[in-house]
């Protein structure tokens, strides 16, 4: 029996956490944090690494802002960078962490804007699902688990009376 194997190549990252600025200072030139540029080059690296080596995935899980509330330039200089992922054809696969959620029912999640938009190549897991990506070298599927929300537990019925307690041994469903 033959069996034909394609191998997928897949870049993984996650916590980016653009926005955080400690120890940092103004940057003359552009007037953002030195920090912020820091993140952005290091974003860049990033991006450069899956064009060179042609990767069929790229899967962002969660945190991409320090803030559940970014900066319009944070959320620019995010979104330039995903964008040109896409547009080179590597499907890109964002995970909402728990720095993605808002404070508040109702309104939309920091990376939300990409599934309104419908930018091709671009995937927001932002419920528990299998999502079925088309790379260049084959379907792939992926099972995710958003940050969950207490609210969108306490909204379901099969979840709704579930208690987490701590014991000595951590948390544990009960």
């Amino acid at each position: 029996m033959d069996l034909a194997y394609t191998m997928i190549r897949i870049l993984h990252f996650a916590d980016l956490h653009l926005g955080v600025e400690n120890y940092s200072r103004i940057d003359p030139a552009t007037g953002l944090s030195t920090c912020f540029g820091d993140f952005q080059a290091s974003l860049d690296e990033v991006v450069e690494f899956a064009l060179e080596n042609e990767v069929d995935l790229v899967l962002f899980c969660g945190d991409a802002y320090k803030s559940r509330d970014p900066s319009q330039t944070q959320q620019r200089e995010f979104a330039k960078r995903i964008r040109r992922l896409a547009t080179k054809g590597i499907p890109v696969f964002l995970l909402i962490g728990n720095h993605d959620l808002p404070n508040a029912i109702g309104r939309a999640t920091a990376v939300e804007i990409f599934d309104t938009l419908a930018i091709e190549n671009v995937i927001v897991a932002n419920q528990p699902d299998v999502y079925p990506i088309k790379t260049k070298d084959g379907l792939i599927q992926i099972a995710a688990l958003p940050w969950l929300r207490r609210s969108t537990l306490l909204s379901r019925e099969e979840t709704r009376r579930l208690v987490l307690r701590i014991s000595n041994a951590g948390w544990r469903r009960c």
